[in-house]
């Protein structure tokens, strides 16, 4: 599930609290908005912002090694998405996958027989020592070969390649497959995405230079980013931005 915390710091002048389902729908919204990097409008004035230094949470803070590998998780997320959506061009339909299933697998066929070969030959095997943990590794190795079978003449199954969830969807299992591709922990290459798309989303003349406040949902909330965040986030804007809109 991705991680909805965000860095914010909210106006000591805040005198109603914003609704929380209000605040995650302007999320999503906003979200959507940088995916199709789109400049949403600021809600308020950097000058209206609070001053004083800005503070970030060490587990939430962006550092250029966090940033290269958040860089390889989109760029393995977008091509476990591309192979996906090829697999699924070459998918038949749940019905003829299930007959050409049958048909592979008919006692008749020779890699069926094949198949209970092996495994008559595996109860007769000196190693079987009659344990579970015996019967369990033939069963399992029946399983995997009966699958090569199916595969082999009936391509994919139809039923393990739905299409992606939606932007708003709370799992997406591109995210997971990347962040554990490139050795990233799934809940931070999340955080990061949600931190990342209000910044490089908001106009970059606004965001000024030092500590950065940016306008979130509901008067006096920001999102606040640290001088040397910003400076790494600036330049790699773009190229962020693109990436996250591939993956959405």
């Amino acid at each position: 599930m991705r991680t909805l915390s965000l860095t914010l710091a909210a106006a000591m002048a805040v005198t109603l609290a914003v609704p929380g389902h209000a605040q995650l729908g302007g999320l999503i919204k906003k979200a959507k908005a940088a995916a199709g990097v789109d400049k949403p409008a600021a809600v308020a004035k950097v000058e209206s912002a609070p001053v004083g230094p800005v503070k970030v949470k060490p587990a939430d803070r962006i550092d250029e090694p966090s940033l290269d590998l958040f860089a390889r998780a989109l760029t393995a997320e977008k091509q476990w998405l591309e192979e996906r959506a090829r697999i699924r061009t070459t998918l038949k339909s749940p019905e003829e996958y299930r007959r050409c299933s049958e048909v592979a697998l008919a006692p008749t066929s020779p890699e069926a027989k094949k198949m209970m070969q092996d495994y008559l030959d595996a109860m007769a095997s000196k190693d079987n020592d009659g344990s579970a943990e015996y019967m369990t590794k033939i069963a399992t190795g029946m399983k995997a070969q009966q699958d090569r079978i199916v595969q082999g003449k009936c391509g994919y199954d139809p039923s393990l390649y739905p299409p992606e969830p939606g932007p708003s969807a709370l799992y997406h299992p591109s995210e997971h497959e990347a962040a554990k591709l490139v050795g990233m922990d799934q809940k931070r290459y999340a955080l990061l995405k949600e931190r990342i798309t209000p910044f490089c989303a908001f106009d970059a003349a606004a965001r000024g230079t030092g500590d950065v406040r940016v306008p979130g949902i509901g008067n006096g909330i920001y999102y606040v980013y640290e001088a040397s965040e910003a400076a790494l986030l600036t330049p790699r804007c773009g190229q962020l931005l693109a990436g996250m809109k591939a993956v959405s």
